[in-house]
């Protein structure tokens, strides 16, 4: 099974966090600082799951998420966002988007790597989406 993770944030100190999370059960964890990094690497990794930030400078995550669901290789990949505002509309706005699902920084380990898990299981088909 593909075990590969994309975390895409501008936050090196969240990234560097996340990948410690993920390697230490057992997934292979990509980075990218902006949205045009993990447009890229998206294309290079075939990640099995994409965390996305909402907020990043250039690129804000809605907008890579449009660009890489419309994109035929890369638009089946999950997306997972996680940003520090919690709202109505920006959840709404996610699901629009075709988010797997949206986490609440600040992330604690077993919420995060609990919802990677469950993503990935409803992507292999071993899980009925909620």
């Amino acid at each position: 099974m593909n075990s590969r993770i994309l975390v895409a944030d501008d936050d090196e100190g969240l990234r560097h966090l996340l990948r410690l999370i993920l390697a230490r059960e057992g997934f292979e964890v990509f980075e990218a600082a902006n949205g045009e990094q993990a447009l890229a690497l998206a294309l290079i990794v075939d990640p099995a799951v994409i965390l996305l930030d909402v907020m990043m400078p250039g690129l804000d995550g809605y907008d890579v998420c449009r660009r890489l669901k419309s994109d035929q290789r890369t638009g089946n990949v999950p997306v997972v966002f996680v940003s520090a505002a919690e709202d109505v509309y920006r959840r709404n706005e996610a699901q629009q988007l075709g988010a797997a699902a949206c986490i609440q920084k600040p992330i604690g380990p077993r919420e995060l790597v609990a919802r990677i898990k469950l993503v990935m299981n409803r992507r292999n088909g071993t899980v009925p989406a909620a």
